[in-house]
């Protein structure tokens, strides 16, 4: 195999490990570990140390921000100390490139074989044994994968070198910056780049000073993903990317002032460097680290400010008005029987929405009504919160009882917020043809159904589903005689004739969904009245 095969397959493997490490750290974290980290997010210091270790745990900072989101979305977490979490979580990425930097080849190929003869074998029983054994896998895979590249640097450092090109790209700080920036967009992490560059670096590929800019790059093209993220998002996840955004281009400044020192005083460079050792590989993921710790620093002295202009600038929308819970209370969580309540009036308030999505269409229709796609995004937006809240709940000891309910209120979030989906669809439709009598008669029953859904979750499902689910009784025959005598008539033109067929199509579909609602509600009262 030539160089580029062992370069690509080391890469390849490299990238294998980093996903199987996180895929399988995470479950081995349990529901205990994950209501801990929600606990200790309430003060600066407890916030940094559990940043960190998620970090190190998920290998991915995006994915610490869904946590951080979800939870103050859900009214788990205030959004105070907790919103910096993330920041702190590219500390914990960051040990990545250090760990690459240790010469941990024959370690890595030991677990590989062993967990190669305990697969082989079936000796790994249960799934936290198994997550184990690939976490393993996954760690030893990412280190022997770097040390193929190594492997692979040598000869292709011999034929590199007499290149002028490469000779050109090397003396072109901005240059490397640019290639540092491409591979960390390329593999969705400043981290995974700095690791490459600390292998390069380790094998003489390029020297300190070439390989700072190229990390540098890397790491302010972190910051590209989180402003791609920020305006779909509400107020307290703007405000979670926004602080990842500034602690990347605090921690790329840094590495940048350190690229003008190893420029101007390299024998002032050298002699600090050469306090942690003459690795130069280790150098750079030392540096890397230290970066990526005095940008959140930074970020947590600008926190504050960075808040208040982006309350500035950016102003809540209509959805995301609609979408903030009135019922979910983070003091709650400590009190299952009271939060799944809470949960369930969540679900009620946002059930009480589905016939308003109708108001544009009505004759009748009150025309200040915010419109279907608003009330819409923020239905799907209520619901995931909703979900988030008892995701949480789940995390903590309930009982047998309150699990079931917990689900029964989860299934109906879901079914509001596929039914939200779905009305959306059906107002699209009912638009093009608003003019054909038929498509009225439609809009108008659909509406009596779901206000009588409404009613029903208004009761929190105490009242007898019997008659509501009496309403919603199928329809399919009914709907079916009705395209077939909508595709006779001859005095409809086709595209209202087509968005009518789409329009009987969504009425049996929100009917069903609708069904499903009514016994959520109905099974979760019964459910809360026997815990």
């Amino acid at each position: 195999m030539g160089p580029v095969g062992f370069l690509l397959s080391g890469l390849g493997l490299f990238f294998i490990g980093v996903r199987g490490l996180s895929a399988n750290l995470v479950p081995l974290v349990g529901r205990r570990a994950r209501a801990a980290f929600a606990g200790a997010l309430r003060a600066p210091l407890s916030t940094a140390i559990s940043g960190v270790v998620a970090g190190m745990v998920t290998q991915s900072s995006t994915a610490v921000s869904w946590i951080i989101v979800s939870f103050v979305r859900g009214g788990v977490l205030p959004d105070g100390p907790a919103l910096l979490a993330p920041t702190w979580a590219n500390v914990g990425t960051a040990l990545l490139p250090l760990i690459v930097a240790i010469d941990t080849a024959t370690p890595a190929a030991i677990v590989i074989g062993i967990v190669g003869f305990a697969t082989y074998f079936n000796l790994a029983r249960g799934d936290r044994m198994r997550n184990v054994m690939e976490a393993a896998l996954g760690a030893a895979l990412l280190l022997f994968g770097m040390h193929l590249v190594s492997v692979a640097v040598g000869p292709m450092r011999e034929s590199l070198m007499g290149n002028p090109l490469w000779e050109i790209a090397v003396g072109s700080p901005w240059l490397l910056a640019g290639i540092g920036a491409a591979f960390a967009l390329a593999a969705q992490s400043s981290s995974v780049a700095a690791a490459i560059a600390v292998t390069a670096v380790g094998s003489d590929l390029l020297d300190l000073g070439a390989a700072l800019p190229l990390v540098a790059g890397a790491n302010l093209a972190g910051s590209v993903n989180n402003i791609i993220l920020i305006p779909g998002e509400a107020m307290s996840g703007r405000i979670v990317f926004a602080l990842q955004v500034l602690q990347k281009v605090a921690g790329s400044a840094l590495l940048a002032l350190v690229c003008v020192i190893a420029a101007l005083f390299p024998a002032h460079l050298d002699g600090a460097l050469g306090l942690v050792g003459e690795d130069a590989g280790a150098q750079i993921a030392i540096l890397f680290l230290l970066a990526q710790i005095g940008g959140a620093f930074i970020t947590n002295l600008l926190e504050t400010p960075t808040r208040h202009l982006l309350l500035r600038v950016t102003r809540e929308s209509p959805a995301e008005t609609l979408a903030q819970p009135a019922f979910l209370l983070r003091e709650a969580a400590g009190d299952p029987s009271t939060a799944l309540d809470l949960a369930l009036r969540e679900l009620a308030r946002l059930s009480a929405r589905l016939p308003l999505l109708l108001d544009h269409v009505r004759d009748e229709g009150e025309p200040s009504t915010p419109p279907a796609a608003t009330l819409k995004t923020a239905g799907q937006s209520l619901a995931g919160t909703i979900r988030a809240y008892l995701a949480t709940l789940l995390d903590g000891a309930l009982t047998r009882e309150q699990v079931a309910t917990a689900l029964l209120v989860d299934e109906g979030a879901t079914n509001a917020g596929a039914l939200h989906e779905a009305l959306a669809e059906f107002v699209e439709a009912a638009r093009e043809a608003q003019a054909v009598d038929t498509a009225q008669r439609l809009i108008e029953a659909l509406h009596a159904l779901l206000s009588a859904v409404a009613e029903h979750g208004e009761s929190l499902g105490a009242e007898d589903a019997a008659l509501v689910l009496g309403l919603l009784g199928h329809r399919d025959k009914l709907m079916e005689d009705l395209r077939l005598r909508l595709s006779a008539q001859q005095d409809i033109t086709p595209g209202a004739q087509n968005a009518l067929f789409r329009m009987t199509m969504l009425f049996e579909r929100i009917v069903w969904m609708a069904r499903r609602l009514v016994n959520d509600f109905t099974q979760a009262h019964r459910a809360l009245e026997s815990s």
